[in-house]
């Protein structure tokens, strides 16, 4: 029973801290500018910001005695933003172009990209030339890692930008793509739903990618980025930050 109290009040500490500022010892703020449209790692819903990462960036701030300012926006808008030194993005890959102009965190969360098609158009995708002269779908202002950002530079596949999975999912469905790219989480819960019986996901992932807090070189908020790490680092000595990850997943019904 009383365990059950504890766990009851780690959930309603955590929801807590998305809706109101973290606790600060000096006035200090990191703001964080995150995907709205990437479910389940972050996302707004009904004026809300819920996800992972809104979750994770809130309780380590929260560690850290520091307050957090969380603002959902169009991925395209949270990159301006980062590049204008105006707030620092969550949920961001690492990239060697990326690494000259930010900062980064220890690693959030290791995602994987897959590719989904439809079932009545199988893609026998064993590696990225699989993708070769087709129609892709992808978030519009996402880096999909080095390899792939090379590619579509070289014009090896076509790829479309959507702002969110459910435009991409609803061209493939459409014919209007060959494939797209989501995360494994994203298209596990859409399939789980029932609403897309008609997609299948390649058995081989695309790219198995880290996550960060990244903050641009000029922003006047690179100071906080090393009590954001230590803080971050702590909860991963204590075991608290594998226990909210594992409740993230199991209150939604994944696996971590």
């Amino acid at each position: 029973m009383i365990a059950s109290l504890r766990r009851l009040g780690l959930v309603l500490l955590l929801g807590a801290s998305l809706s109101a500022p973290c606790r600060a010892q000096d006035g200090d703020v990191l703001t964080v500018a995150v995907d709205a449209n990437a479910p389940p790692f972050m996302y707004q819903e009904h004026d809300k910001i819920d996800g992972l990462y809104p979750l994770l960036v809130s309780a380590v701030c929260d560690r850290a005695g520091m307050a957090c300012g969380l603002r959902a926006l169009a991925w395209r808008r949270a990159m301006f933003e980062l590049d204008r030194s105006a707030m620092a993005a969550a949920g961001i890959y690492k990239t060697a172009s990326r690494a000259q102009r930010y900062d980064f965190s220890l690693p959030l969360y290791q995602e994987h990209v897959v590719v989904v098609y439809l079932r009545q158009h199988p893609l026998d995708f064993r590696g990225l030339p699989d993708l070769d002269h087709k129609r892709i779908g992808v978030m519009a202002g996402w880096s999909y890692g080095d390899e792939f950002d090379n590619a579509r530079a070289e014009r090896l596949f076509k790829a479309y930008d959507g702002d969110s999975d459910a435009q991409n999912l609803q061209l493939l469905l459409r014919g209007n793509l060959d494939a797209v790219l989501m995360l494994q989480e994203g298209i596990d819960a859409k399939l789980q739903s029932g609403a897309y019986a008609g997609l299948a996901v390649a058995p081989v992932i695309l790219a198995s990618k880290a996550t960060y807090l990244a903050i641009n070189k000029a922003s006047p908020q690179l100071p906080l980025l090393q009590r954001f790490n230590q803080a971050l680092e702590k909860m991963r000595e204590d075991g608290s930050y594998q226990q909210l990850i594992k409740q993230f997943f199991s209150s939604r019904g994944h696996k971590p």
